[in-house]
């Protein structure tokens, strides 16, 4: 059955993120985009594990002779408590088949400089600066 829902973090619609329900005990598999608050999935009616990730965008890389183009730094900002940690179970029934989906609590923060593992990452993808 197709299940429309909509997601939101802190009364906000979720722009860009993944929404993933899994089973608790019967049923299937089901993950969906999330994009501007909405998405639709194909899933069977039951109890599921629901999993969300989030980002926004935080900033944009610098041109490189490898990359000439901008291209834009995001960040995934939903607690794990939302996602790889999630208890929230929701119920899919055939007789509603709509799921809202609101998250609310404080958003993860980017990290302030780089590590040395990121810095190693950047210069092996072309990013470094001399």
């Amino acid at each position: 059955m197709s299940v429309d829902g909509t997601a939101t973090w802190n009364g906000q619609p979720i722009q860009k993120g993944y929404i993933e329900l899994q089973p608790v005990g019967e049923g299937h598999f089901a993950s969906a985009e999330i994009v501007d608050g909405k998405f639709t999935l194909q899933t069977t009616p039951g109890k599921r594990l629901v999993k969300v990730t989030a980002e926004k965008k935080i900033g944009e890389t610098a041109p490189t002779d490898r990359i000439p183009e901008s291209q834009p730094i995001m960040f995934q900002f939903v607690p794990p408590r939302f996602n790889s940690e999630s208890t929230l179970e929701m119920e899919i029934s055939a007789s509603n088949p709509n799921l809202d989906v609101s998250l609310e609590g404080d958003e993860l923060q980017p990290k302030s400089g780089l590590s040395a593992e990121d810095r190693k990452r950047m210069n092996l993808q072309g990013g470094g600066r001399p």
